[in-house]
């Protein structure tokens, strides 16, 4: 005699849907008994019957979804490296070191500043064309998570005060930026922001 049964994993699917669809028709059941309750309060509000009330949760859950996903994806943007993707939304990667304070940010790129210094005295004063041709090791670039500082590749190093690294926008709104000079100033976004428009002119 032929038996039929469900694998352990589909089982365990089919037991957590069941218990959704039977708490969501229990949810819909209580909306619908709150929802005319208040109306017998308030004479405009219409009663509703349970089908209504099936909609009414649907419609709530779809808002609610869009919103969570909003929220996901923002938190993304303004911690760039930081997430993953899991499904529909985000999570925080395993095994990443905890945000640094701004001194050892500093530090992290006055290091960054020594090994690019040294690499133009070895080369003639010429610095690397990028962070990604393998003339430096990667890591240096690297800000934080699956983030990399922004490179402006000098003419000739100590030439002038414009800029040739600054934090990317995952350091918030003051950023730490490297000048052509050697010096290493912590600026307002806007400040930033200025100085790189006056450099593209």
């Amino acid at each position: 005699m032929t038996y039929i049964s469900l694998s352990e994993a589909a089982q365990a699917r089919l037991d957590v849907l069941s218990f959704f669809i039977f708490s969501y028709l229990i949810l819909a059941w209580l909306v619908k008994v709150l929802w005319n309750s208040l109306a017998k309060s308030f004479p405009r509000m219409p009663e509703i019957n349970y089908k209504r009330a099936l909609a009414l949760m649907l419609l709530s859950g779809l808002l609610l979804y869009v919103v969570l996903t909003m929220i996901s994806g923002a938190r993304e943007l303004l911690t760039p490296g930081a997430w993953e993707r899991q499904g529909v939304g985000y999570r925080l990667r395993d095994g990443e070191a905890p945000l640094k304070s701004r001194e050892e940010y500093k530090s992290q790129l006055q290091r960054l500043k020594s090994e690019l210094w040294a690499y133009a005295e070895k080369n003639q004063g010429q610095t690397p064309r990028s962070p990604f041709t393998g003339e430096l090791d990667v890591s240096h670039w690297k800000w934080g998570p699956g983030s990399y500082y922004a490179y402006l590749r000098p003419a000739q190093l100590g030439a002038d005060r414009s800029v040739v690294i600054y934090e990317p926008a995952g350091a918030g709104a003051r950023r730490y930026v490297l000048l052509n000079d050697g010096s290493i100033e912590d600026w307002s976004e806007m400040v930033l922001k200025d100085r790189l428009k006056e450099q593209q002119k």
